[in-house]
């Protein structure tokens, strides 16, 4: 009997060797489904908006056409704006303050000077009609952007659609040095594989000639929505998308809402908010052991002294953001009355978030990385739109609603990502503490110079990594 039993126990044994892996396999599988379906299910949910004036229509259609724009001027627009520059109230600065306690008031009275009696607007909104501007209404109200393709397209080579995104102060203008480096690259001596791209470069709503949002509560989420379906409008499912200062968490959401229409996000500032007593040990640990706790020796270059480059410079350069995440309406009403109130306020952005040295220098630094030319043009585009205060409101809005700006980071990124670092950026933020939310960083460059304003300031260096991004993730 035994031995009967013995084929038995061989045919068992062996059906026991099949079906264990087969159901390791199985159960596998499944965890393997589930963990990937969990990954798809965190994404932000995209919703809906209206933010035109009044209540949205209960019947009709949206009107979907894009309509070509053109940037105009005329001398009435001039005139007013010299009479109110002639009206300029002098205040004398403290000696030796250079720009210790804002815009250093007798550089400002050169830059005033200079708006007056040198510069040209006519001829700068030539310069902004260089490349092509459109129009279109989405969710109730006006959306401006500049869509750039490339004059000639080698044979083989394949054009990237990539949309990018500005912040506060800045402007569509500060993409203008950049873009012929990413649609003509060959022409501007980089040749990064067989990567071209057609730009697209919309205007925030509330900012330059995009309408400002009607309603209360416009934040990033909704303007992300809006870029997503200004990309589907003009034909694209696919797109790659790149930001800093605003546009890094507007890129940023428009890779958690749809990640499957983002082929890949470039950012040149990340947000992180995390905290907590790991991040504090972290912070301790890396100012003596910094390869414990994951820092490069540039990371803890950058970092420390802690309290001076993460406490005090942040302070002294937030004061701003307080104001404009409470009450933007009230100091923003005398912006919009004051050319010459308007540019000191903008321009002594460009001066300490370019570099933070410049603090010492009577003039800001701002010639020594800018033209005025270039600095008046991105003011002046906030001065004729009358956008000021409704890109001051962008801030309350996204603060009411999220203080610390933690909500969306509990949101992964799955999308590749690629990050570069400018070494005069308002904070650093090293690359094993922003996989806590770009949880596919394939790109993290230290860039060797360059602050906040990376695509104005240092277009080549900017247009290189993209490109080097781009070529990576095509190579996936």
């Amino acid at each position: 009997q035994a031995i009967l039993c013995l084929p038995r126990s061989f045919e068992y044994s062996q059906k026991n060797a099949v079906l264990v892996p087969v159901a390791a396999l199985g159960v596998g599988g499944m965890l393997l489904y589930w963990l990937r379906s969990g990954r798809k299910i965190k994404t932000i949910d995209m919703g809906d908006g209206w933010w035109g004036s009044g209540e949205r229509p209960l019947q009709g259609k949206e009107d979907t056409s894009i309509r070509p724009f053109k940037i105009e001027t005329s001398d009435k627009e001039i005139e007013d704006l010299h009479q109110r520059l002639d009206r300029f109230r002098f205040t004398p600065h403290v000696e030796g303050a250079a720009f210790h306690y804002g815009f250093n008031s007798s550089y400002l009275r050169k830059v005033v000077a200079y708006w007056r009696n040198q510069f040209d607007w006519g001829k700068q909104v030539e310069v902004l009609n260089r490349y092509p501007h459109f129009h279109t209404t989405i969710e109730g109200i006006d959306i401006h952007f500049i869509h750039v393709k490339p004059p000639y397209v080698p044979h083989g080579r394949a054009v990237q659609p990539l949309l990018m995104v500005h912040g506060w102060p800045g402007s569509f203008y500060e993409f203008y040095k950049i873009i012929p480096l990413l649609t003509e690259p060959a022409k501007h001596g980089l040749n990064e594989g067989d990567v071209v791209f057609e730009v697209i470069c919309p205007s925030i709503p509330g900012y330059g000639f995009s309408e400002a949002s009607h309603q209360q509560g416009f934040d990033s989420i909704a303007t992300a929505r809006i870029f997503h379906k200004l990309m589907n409008r003009l034909g694209f499912k696919k797109y790659y998308v790149q930001g800093g200062d605003w546009g890094s968490r507007i890129t940023t959401n428009m890779a958690q809402m749809l990640p499957q229409s983002v082929k890949g996000l470039h950012l040149n500032l990340v947000f992180i908010a995390r905290q907590g007593l790991g991040r504090l040990i972290c912070t301790m640990l890396g100012a003596y052991v910094p390869w414990l706790v994951g820092f490069s020796r540039e990371d803890a270059r950058r970092f420390y002294p802690f309290m001076q480059k993460n406490v005090y410079d942040v302070l002294r350069e937030s004061g701003y953001l307080h104001i404009q995440a409470t009450k933007p309406d009230t100091a923003g009403c005398g912006l919009n009355d004051s050319p010459v109130g308007l540019a000191a306020y903008i321009l002594e952005k460009f001066s300490t978030w370019t570099d933070k040295s410049f603090l010492h220098k009577d003039d800001g630094g701002l010639e020594s990385k800018y033209s005025l030319d270039e600095l008046l043009t991105n003011v002046m585009i906030y001065w004729v739109t009358s956008s000021i205060v409704s890109s001051m409101r962008y801030y309350k809005e996204n603060f009411a609603k999220d203080p610390d700006l933690r909500a969306h980071s509990r949101v992964g990124v799955y999308v590749p990502t690629g990050i570069a670092a400018f070494p005069q950026e308002i904070v650093h933020v090293p690359r094993i503490w922003a996989k806590d939310v770009y949880k596919n960083i394939i790109s993290y460059s230290y860039m060797p110079r360059g602050g906040h304003f990376a695509a104005f300031e240092e277009p080549k260096l900017l247009a290189q990594d993209i490109m080097q991004f781009v070529q990576k993730v095509e190579q996936l």
